[in-house]
């Protein structure tokens, strides 16, 4: 029983599997199991208890990302399939709290609808000048602003930028990198 409980601790601090094996002599596949369980519990609970991020004033940056893994060099394991990821985080927390989503289209009426589920009234948006984007204030309600990333990273005139999700981006797939992919299990990862 104190194996089970070392492992749900060891999940709670993002740790390794391997690690938890190695710190404290755990079976592999029971910690494996635990992680996976813990992973669908959660799951679960977030569709009954959303997350909700920003409010009157904050701001929330949204992007999409691509995750797979990349070949070096045109060798290696092909990647499977794409699968693209919508990801909100709240600047009012350092670091920036976020919540990311499997989505199955980048169209403006897929991420529109997660944005109006995570997002509280008053949020204010800031984007990329992605397509998908465009209806946000129209459509929403929410203030929006953006940068223009073939120009620059932070707006020089207004200072908006993304640069929270994109940092927030590269914490996560740095952990799915450490977990080697696992891309069958993406959407309980995000």
């Amino acid at each position: 029983m104190a194996d089970v409980w070392t492992a749900v601790i060891m999940w709670c601090e993002d740790e390794s599997i391997s690690k938890a094996v190695r710190s404290f002599g755990l079976d592999r596949e029971t910690v494996r199991k635990i992680y996976n369980e813990l992973r669908n519990i959660v799951s679960e609970h977030l569709q009954h208890d959303p997350i909700r991020l920003g409010g009157l004033g904050i701001i929330c940056q949204i992007d999409e990302s691509l995750m797979c893994h990349k070949q070096k060099y045109h060798r290696g394991r092909v990647a499977r399939a794409q699968t693209w990821v919508f990801g909100i985080v709240d600047t009012s927390f350092k670091p920036a709290k976020g919540c990311m989503e499997v989505v199955s289209y980048r169209s403006a009426e897929t991420l529109l609808e997660v944005i109006k589920r995570v997002c509280k009234p008053g949020t204010i948006i800031y984007s990329d000048e992605w397509a998908a984007y465009r209806k946000i204030q129209e459509k929403l309600g929410f203030e929006h602003k953006t940068v223009n990333h073939s120009l620059n990273f932070v707006d020089p005139k207004t200072g908006v930028h993304t640069q929270n999700i994109e940092s927030y981006w590269a914490r996560q797939k740095q952990k799915i990198k450490v977990m080697k992919g696992s891309g069958h299990h993406n959407s309980l990862y995000c």
